[in-house]
């Protein structure tokens, strides 16, 4: 008897245990934190708790959540029991409330096609009828003209007004038909894109009483992230220049982002929970061409999205094919046949659903985490498009000087020198640039490797005119012996059409020798000198407004006469073709 009421006691606690209270939360999303590939999705909403064990079945989530992310917190006093994720294959239907619309439609528009096809086959029979009927009496039946002629008639009007019905009722099949496939292949694409977020979070706990609790939900997604991009403008050389910090902000996780809450962080979510160990730390100079980083670099180990996007794209390929059999294959539908191969073959159409589609490229950013806090509210749409937000503005001090290579390009080109630009947490991005309120055109914002000034072009500056000529009369070509030599002096001429004084410095170069037989001789250089390893001539100038400084660079080339050297160089351009 003890034992018997020990079994009823405990009995009771099964039973609860086996069949907790089911509720289910459509919870919209109200804060996005977005890293550069990835984002941490906030959920928050008020639930009621009751007695017992409760299961909370979180619906509208991204097929892409990672599920080793997912955190649950309440307000409230609550052992949680466990929190897992499951696919809803009819969640479809329950998020676009086009989809029933759609289905509803393609039903009548069933019945239509199959009462067309009942008429026809009504009218096929009829004229069956007709014609299996044309002889007219018996034998020994003798009929007048009068009522053959009337025969006649009754047989050509009913057969014409039977065909003409008939091919009313066959165009308006082929149109039903038509319509019918659009709407199956509609009702596909809606399904597709639904079942990116049919993802459901379930969240068992027990609870010791009825409550309500404000409850929050997060989780890491992929598919999803942001770039910056920039844009910067001056009204004049003595002025500060502005800058907008802007952000190009991408969604393809499959749920809308609908007024959220947005921070952008350049931080990693998926670092390693283990501490880094340091290898040594070898410098070098460094090489824009290279792509990867100095043995001893260290790179903190990343856990890999591979395992879990995998098995979120069998769920959604599996919820797509659930699609594509109900509204297209349909056993049921009559007019199904080997002209419509394609509904026949019960393969999803070839497309990467869910799929990342978006170009990466590789920047170098600072260690030190920055985050942005968006002020207004933000919405975006999952379509993997580009959205811009702003996240920024700020007026500079800088520095303005110029600086032109006449021998490759006859432009002064106008750089901004802001000293203290770590304190922008500025990451590499394109930028928009204006100057004196016209749009000169982009140029790229890259930190790596820059010292305490940061250096931004601000592209051509058309009042600042560079021209470098060859003074033909000291120039010369003759030959001495066995030897060619070759001598060349060009003039390079700076004006400042400014109203302001400007900084300029000027690049050119001489000829290096790699050949004993080849002898350079410098000439004239303005008071300048080349450097040994490249030959680069530099002249600094500051040029008052209106004023015009010229240098010269000149120098001769000595070279066996049969040898072809070439110390003119020319480009390459495309001109018609008559």
């Amino acid at each position: 008897m003890k034992y018997l009421n020990v079994l009823l006691f405990v009995f009771p606690f099964i039973i609860s245990a086996q069949k907790p209270i089911v509720q289910t939360i459509k919870s919209e999303i109200k804060q996005v934190k977005l890293f550069l590939t990835s984002g941490e999705i906030f959920h928050e909403e008020q639930i009621k708790i009751q007695k017992g064990r409760n299961k909370l079945i979180f619906s509208g989530i991204s097929a892409f959540a990672d599920p080793q992310s997912i955190q649950f917190v309440g307000d409230s006093k609550y052992r949680l029991v466990s929190v897992s994720t499951e696919m809803d294959f009819l969640a479809a239907e329950l998020f676009n409330p086009r989809i029933a619309i759609l289905q509803d439609s393609l039903e009548l528009l069933k019945d239509r096609q199959q009462g067309n096809l009942d008429q026809l086959t009504a009218y096929t029979s009829e004229l069956d009828v007709l014609n299996s009927n044309k002889k007219l009496g018996g034998q020994n039946q003798n009929l007048t003209v009068t009522q053959i002629k009337e025969a006649a008639d009754f047989y050509r009007a009913r057969t014409l007004e039977i065909v003409t019905k008939m091919s009313r009722l066959r165009k308006e099949q082929a149109t039903l038909n038509s319509n019918i496939e659009k709407t199956r292949y509609q009702l596909v694409e809606l399904n597709y894109n639904e079942n990116q977020r049919s993802n459901q979070v379930v969240v068992l706990l027990d609870s010791d009483e009825s409550v309500t609790m404000k409850s929050s939900l997060k989780y890491l997604v992929s598919d999803c992230g942001w770039a910056a991009n920039y844009d910067l403008s001056a009204l004049d050389l003595n002025q500060k220049i502005n800058l907008k910090y802007k952000a190009q902000v991408y969604n393809n996780t499959g749920s809308d982002w609908e007024n959220v809450d947005l921070v952008l962080s350049t931080g990693d979510p998926r670092l390693s929970a283990s501490h880094p160990e340091m290898s040594p730390w070898y410098l070098n100079y460094y090489d824009g061409l290279k792509k990867s980083s100095e043995k001893g670099d260290y790179y903190a180990p990343q856990t890999t999205q591979q395992d879990y996007r995998s098995v979120a794209q069998v769920n959604i390929n599996t919820a797509n094919q659930r699609a594509w059999d109900n509204y297209v294959l349909d056993t049921d539908e009559s007019t199904k046949n080997k002209e419509n191969d394609k509904f026949q073959s019960g393969i999803i159409i070839p497309q990467n659903f869910g799929n990342m589609t978006v170009g990466m490229r590789q920047i170098e950013i600072s260690e030190l985490t920055a985050e942005f806090i968006i002020s207004n509210k933000f919405s975006c749409p999952s379509d993997a498009k580009p959205y811009m937000v702003d996240v920024k503005e700020m007026d500079l001090d800088a520095t303005f000087s110029h600086i032109s290579v006449p021998k490759l390009d006859n432009g002064a080109f106008l750089l901004a020198h802001i000293v203290g630009w770590q304190e922008l947490e500025l990451i590499p991005g394109p930028t928009n640039v204006y100057f004196g309120g016209e749009y000169v055109g982009v140029s790229q914002i890259d930190t790596r490797n820059v010292s305490d000034t940061l250096s931004l072009s601000f592209g051509r500056d058309t009042k600042v005119t560079v021209m470098r000529k060859l003074k033909k009369e000291m120039s010369f070509k003759k030959v001495i012996g066995g030897s060619k030599k070759e001598s060349y002096l060009y003039e390079i001429v700076v004006r400042n059409n400014r109203n302001v004084p400007i900084k300029i410095d000027v690049y050119d170069q001489v000829p290096i020798s790699n050949s004993s037989d080849i002898t350079v001789t410098i000439d004239e250089l303005s008071g300048s000198k080349s450097d040994v390893l490249t030959g680069e001539v530099k002249w600094q100038h500051t040029i008052q407004p209106g004023d015009v400084k010229s240098v010269e660079i000149g120098y001769t080339v000595k070279y066996p006469k049969d040898a072809n050297i070439t110390l003119q160089r020319f480009k390459t351009v495309s001109c018609p073709s008559f």
